[in-house]
């Protein structure tokens, strides 16, 4: 753990450890089997809600017969997450009681509570938390080294300068980061409102209107679409009947055919040109493979997608891993240039559905069954509707689909068939494609540029709280 020597401080400072400085206190959880130690008026704080801001509440609380089992911190404590997270802070503004992931430190009169609520804040200090922390696979700071800690002390009356002169510089930052984030509010609202007129036609009216005479129109496009679904069908039938040495005698066995269910009815208004339809109606929707030890005995090894290689339209692909794959799955198992790769489960309702269109940069490539592949007969269509499910009605059709009486979120390939799509043109779909990829890369510079800029903020921040502690901020 590093030191702040004495020297490199202004006269009448100290270096004192924490245990020094104050109580420390680790907090516990009551029974959670007995109910009658919740509900009452004690907030009760744990790691996630440590945000280096003032805490007053907690998502839950402890009643008085909790607060027998619990540790409660008064009013002017500061705690500090000690298991995972480390370092994140906050100071009681109320009485409140804590879990063990917390230490927590109730200072001596003549430590100013904020005081140490801004040092636990800085680099320096969490540097020296982190070095302090068990190699497991969680990182864990028990109290005895929590207090173990060494702290540039001032003295009182430089300790409230310090503080005063630290809470103006960070009223003008946060009141910065404030803004920031208000906009970053507004772009996705904007990437939104941009979904929602591609989607609904009203980005392309004027365009339309302009090219009219020579759009064939979707409901023209979906017989098309429809009309070489089953052509491929035959194909297929007849490549089997031809492998197997038996073809048919005549044509009954066409017969067999299933038409995708066609949609009925509308969510919304379509323009004139457009129209209603299934994707199961557009392409094939195809399930991955399972994982299991069996295929790690398989001679052929192929790069394999998983849930973590396919974000919102976008893919990652930096870890990519093999998996054993016999022949025969290779025809319904290889990824193809345009496929759309639907994630068919997460913890998050907000993560079920996201899709990508895969881009063909790894071949040959197949995917797992946690990845739903949509193999659309018009691919040029493939952006299109990763718009449509991607904008909020999209997002509500998955949804719906998606929810179970259980409370679970998950697809299927009969539930991504079912889910419906409004069709545009082609050549319109063509367009709206064009149109939203430049206003999202412009959205996508912006977004970088308020990151950049919120990450510049925690920096000036923390220069502030350097200097502060080595009793260098001007006027202090």
């Amino acid at each position: 753990m590093s030191e702040v020597a004495s020297s490199q401080l202004p006269e009448g400072w100290k270096v004192l450890t924490v245990k020094s400085l104050g109580k420390a206190i680790t907090g516990n959880t009551p029974p959670t089997k007995d109910p009658a130690n919740y509900g009452g008026d004690i907030p009760f704080i744990k790691p996630t809600e440590l945000i280096d801001r003032p805490v007053f509440s907690g998502r839950e609380t402890i009643s008085e017969k909790g607060a027998g089992k619990a540790r409660i911190l008064p009013k002017g404590g500061v705690l500090v997450s000690c298991i995972g997270n480390l370092g994140k802070t906050a100071i009681a503004k109320r009485d409140v009681a804590f879990n063990q992931q917390i230490n927590a430190v109730v200072f001596n009169e003549f430590v100013i509570p904020e005081y140490g609520f801004y040092y636990f804040q800085t680099a320096k200090f969490r540097k020296d938390l982190e070095s302090l922390a068990s190699a497991t696979t969680i990182s864990i700071v028990n109290k005895s080294k929590f207090e173990s800690i060494s702290v540039p002390l001032a003295p009182p009356e430089q300790q409230k300068r310090i503080v005063a002169k630290i809470e103006e510089l960070f009223s003008h930052i946060d009141a910065g980061i404030e803004a920031l984030k208000k906009a970053q509010k507004l772009l996705k609202q904007y990437r939104q409102s941009v979904l929602k007129a591609a989607v609904t036609g009203e980005l392309t009216k004027k365009w339309r209107e302009e090219n009219k005479a020579e759009l064939e129109p979707a409901s023209q496009l979906l017989e098309r679409i429809l009309k070489e679904r089953r052509q491929k069908w035959e194909e297929q039938q007849l490549k089997q009947f031809q492998a197997k040495g038996k073809m048919p005698k005549d044509d009954k066995w066409k017969g067999k055919y299933k038409e995708p269910k066609s949609y009925e009815g509308d969510l919304f208004p379509l323009p004139e040109e457009w129209c209603w339809a299934y994707i199961g109606q557009l392409g094939q929707v195809i399930g991955g493979l399972t994982k299991n030890r069996k295929r790690e005995q398989f001679e052929l090894q192929l790069p394999y997608l998983r849930v973590a290689n396919v974000y919102a339209n976008e893919l990652r692909l930096d870890d990519v891993t093999k998996i054993g794959v016999q022949e025969r799955e290779l025809e319904r198992l290889l990824l193809e240039t345009g496929d759309l790769l639907v994630v068919e489960g997460n913890g998050s309702p907000d993560q079920i559905g996201r899709l990508a269109v895969w881009d063909g940069s790894i071949d040959p490539c197949v995917h797992q069954n946690h990845l739903i592949k949509i193999r659309l007969i018009e691919k040029e269509s493939g952006e299109f509707l990763m718009h449509w499910l991607g904008s909020m009605g999209g997002r509500n059709a998955i949804l719906d689909v998606a929810s179970s009486t259980s409370g679970l979120y998950t697809l299927s390939i009969s539930k991504v068939e079912g889910l419906p799509v409004p069709l545009a043109p082609l050549e319109e779909m063509i367009e709206i494609e064009t149109i939203v990829g430049e206003k999202h890369l412009a959205i996508a510079r912006l977004e970088r540029e308020l990151y950049k800029q919120l990450i510049q903020a925690e920096k000036n921040k923390q220069s502030i709280l350097a200097s502060a502690f080595l009793g260098k901020l001007k006027n202090d």
